[in-house]
């Protein structure tokens, strides 16, 4: 079984996000992608692996590092710096014998590792038992393309029982690592430069207008672990120095699994019912959410047909509507498969207000290697058109039928979207970006990177 998920990621390299749908549960790869400079948008690719083990695989991938200019020598970038010279941190940074023997180990076979054999140019960024009963040590060499290494066990394995699991390219100033197994147990692990603030924020409020509520607590150890097991909805990070946020994300998904079915009809008849898709759609959003319960609807905001390579597909966003009134949203079109696949954009999921009064422009998924130039609007029932504004220029004016309508515009964009009914008065708003090169999407609240 590991293989066959080592084979669908292999075949998935340049996605963003892997999701795992069973018929009780979704379970997230997180995959970090490689150098990516010319991407547009990132994609998820929604497959069937029942019964595997869901864990994150670092850029690089499993098995032996590759070689490659850089890794041996040379200095890394201010940006990856501050990360390199940071002291270990995890429940064993302290035992210096365990800490020994797993730089022993580098030196004295450095090829294995893809890493210096020079024990000067070598960190251990983590080393410590993580939930799960797992052992886990990161280790990285410090030269112009710096790789970290991720080495792990189970139980209170000695150094040399540690095996090699993975690596990946040190790109960003941040390390995130998440393990579970197919009971959700694991572990989610979170941290960057020791010279920040950490904090953390959980069971944010989604108001009626469409802004999130959130209150931030310190994180004492400075850096974040968790057992996947019980994550709260909503687990968010910040690392920060007075006003100024260097990093803001989603620690983990809570993996929560929805047992009732939705119901697929589209709110005021925007679409046609789309049960496949507005199904696997509400399973992703209780799962990377954790909305489930009293209080919680899951409502079909658009569904339609879909052109997939094999035939006619479907297509849904789904929203959890909370009791303030706003919710997560996420759109995913599937194929024709007896256990469908599915794409969707990072642009067609966020945050929105009461449905009745909000607007949401995204692209589109798409299954092959093309991006369509299609922007879709999901307006409020009475608005008749849209304008796409950059600053007050309107680009482009939309005609809508029930709030429905899509325009062919290449990117990259940067907008207002502005719905107006047949009065022409301004009913709903809100802006639109293109996502272009590594920038972060985020999921449903924008990441931070501010380095």
């Amino acid at each position: 079984m590991t293989r066959r998920l080592a084979e669908v990621l292999g075949d998935v390299a340049e996605q963003a996000k892997l999701y795992d749908l069973t018929d009780n549960a979704i379970k997230v790869v997180r995959r970090r992608r490689r150098v990516r400079k010319t991407a547009v948008a990132m994609v998820t690719m929604v497959a069937v692996l029942v019964g595997v083990v869901a864990f994150v695989l670092p850029s690089g991938g499993p098995g032996r590092p590759e070689g490659g200019p850089g890794r041996l020598d040379g200095e890394p970038s201010s940006k990856v710096l501050p990360l390199l010279d940071a002291p270990t941190r995890g429940s064993l940074k302290d035992d210096a014998a365990f800490l020994d023997a797993l730089l022993d180990r580098v030196v004295d076979n450095p090829s294995a590792f893809g890493l210096p054999g020079d024990r000067a140019r070598l960190r251990v960024l983590f080393a410590g038992d993580l939930p799960g009963n797992r052992r886990v040590a990161l280790v990285a060499g410090v030269t112009a393309a710096p790789r970290m290494v991720h080495l792990a066990a189970s139980g209170k394995a000695a150094a040399k029982k540690l095996e090699l699991t993975g690596w990946s390219d040190v790109e960003d100033p941040v390390v995130r690592d998440d393990w579970r197994n197919d009971k959700n147990q694991g572990y989610a692990l979170l941290f960057g430069p020791a010279d920040y603030e950490v904090s953390v924020s959980e069971a944010p409020r989604y108001m009626d207008d469409g802004t999130i509520q959130r209150t931030w607590e310190p994180e004492p150890a400075g850096y974040i672990v968790r057992d996947t097991s019980m994550l709260p909805r909503g687990l968010r990070v910040r690392m920060s120095k007075g006003d100024v946020v260097f990093y803001e994300a989603a620690v983990a998904p809570p993996g929560t699994a929805r047992a009732e079915r939705i119901d697929p009809s589209p709110l005021y008849g925007r679409g046609k019912p789309a049960p496949r898709a507005a199904q696997v759609a509400a399973d992703a959003l209780a799962y990377s959410t954790g909305l489930v319960g009293p209080g919680i609807q899951y409502v079909v905001l658009w569904s339609d047909d879909f052109a997939v390579p094999d035939g006619v597909g479907q297509i849904a966003t789904v929203m959890a509507v909370t009791e303030q009134g706003g919710g997560p949203y996420i759109t995913i079109a599937t194929d024709t498969s007896p256990e469908p696949n599915g794409r969707n954009h990072p642009t067609g999921a966020g945050v929105s207000g009461n449905p009745e009064h909000t607007v949401i422009a995204m692209r589109m998924p798409h299954f092959d290697a093309t991006a369509p130039d299609t922007l879709q609007i999901v307006a409020p029932p009475q608005a008749v058109r849209v304008d796409l504004l950059k600053g007050e220029e309107v680009l482009a004016t939309v005609p809508l039928s029930n709030g429905l309508g899509r325009v062919e515009l290449p990117g990259p964009l940067q907008l207002t979207v502005r719905a107006l009914d047949a009065q022409g008065k301004v009913i709903a708003q809100r802006a639109f970006a293109d996502l272009t090169g590594n920038q972060p999407s985020g999921g449903y609240e924008p990441e931070v990177h501010g380095w």
